[in-house]
């Protein structure tokens, strides 16, 4: 007889009354009947606490100020039970059946599998398809080596006692903190990739600045400086430190630019050079080359191509 596990879902929330009802629908509305659902709300100062208590009794939440996304995640985690655990922001959505199946995967394999995942699509403020997240079958060697995040955080499940083994988020980030836990689960343990899709992310105005986009790039590189010192880190990985270090302040170049700061950008890309002098990277010639020419540089890359932090198609990858 089938022992089915308690699946504890955490939404982290401020400020967001325009779009929790919906996040909060999509939880409840699952068809799995062992689900533990809390949301965490950070002192909301608009209709959030009037939107929570309209789900009456159905909806267990709290309201009280926090330090930030990944400090009321981790408490929301301690103040529940469940053996499977995840966390939804306020403005996405859980796909129809998402719980189910990801408890399904997980129990047809053993316990060395530390999550699931699966597809994710991008929607507008309206909650139309815009495109879909590029997620595909996991590999960490790819996971750590191209320094691209190809698991969707919305629609993710994991089990807690790898959760609890790695550590849980780290409060100190703001933006990656998902891939950071990826990436520390994934020195031991597996992840398993469903195609399906299992959630929607919704792009708009309200979930980011420009002004803090070059964060994303400074949260970026200091994971990657860390995970690769890690006593754990693999072997084979730990040969490719360069490779991996280049890839990352790339990366870290890329939010900076668009974020506006292209100065930072090219001390991201002079820290690329010294891992790998003479970079292969078309993104590292093209950061380079409007890097250099400052805020001047910055605005004519805008008008070229868009900026992908502005709700834009990207085109540095």
């Amino acid at each position: 007889m089938t022992r089915w596990p308690l699946v504890s879902v955490v939404t982290p929330s401020l400020n967001q009354a325009r779009f929790i009802g919906e996040a909060i629908s999509s939880v409840l509305s699952q068809e799995y009947p062992y689900i533990e659902y809390l949301v965490v709300d950070g002192g909301s100062t608009d209709e959030t606490p009037s939107v929570l208590r309209s789900f009456g009794s159905r909806l267990r939440w709290v309201s009280e100020s926090d330090e930030g996304q990944s400090q009321a995640i981790n408490k929301g985690w301690r103040m529940t039970q469940g053996e499977i655990i995840t966390w939804l922001n306020a403005d996405d959505v859980l796909a129809p059946g998402a719980v189910d199946h990801a408890v399904k995967a997980l129990l047809a394999v053993g316990e060395e599998i530390a999550g699931v995942y699966g597809d994710c699509v991008y929607i507008d403020e309206g909650g139309h398809p815009k495109e879909n997240y590029p997620s595909r079958s996991f590999d960490y060697t790819s996971l750590v080596v191209t320094t691209e995040n190809f698991i969707p955080q919305p629609g993710t499940f994991l089990r807690r006692k790898w959760v609890e083994r790695v550590g849980m988020l780290d409060e100190t980030l703001h933006y990656v903190m998902d891939y950071d836990l990826w990436l520390r689960m994934g020195m031991y343990a597996s992840f398993i990739y469903l195609p399906r899709e299992m959630s929607r992310a919704r792009l708009h105005a309200g979930a980011k600045t420009l002004a803090s986009v070059p964060r994303f790039g400074e949260e970026l590189a200091r994971v990657f400086a860390r995970l690769v010192d890690h006593a754990d880190f693999p072997p084979a990985l730990r040969r490719q430190r360069n490779v991996i270090l280049s890839n990352a302040f790339i990366h870290a170049a890329s939010f900076c630019f668009w974020g506006g700061v292209p100065r930072r950008a090219l001390q991201y890309l002079s820290r690329a050079w010294q891992r790998t002098p003479l970079p292969r990277s078309r993104s590292f010639w093209l950061l380079l080359l409007f890097s250099l020419a400052g805020r001047v540089g910055w605005r004519l890359a805008e008008r070229l191509h868009g900026n992908p932090f502005r709700l834009e198609r990207g085109w540095l990858r």
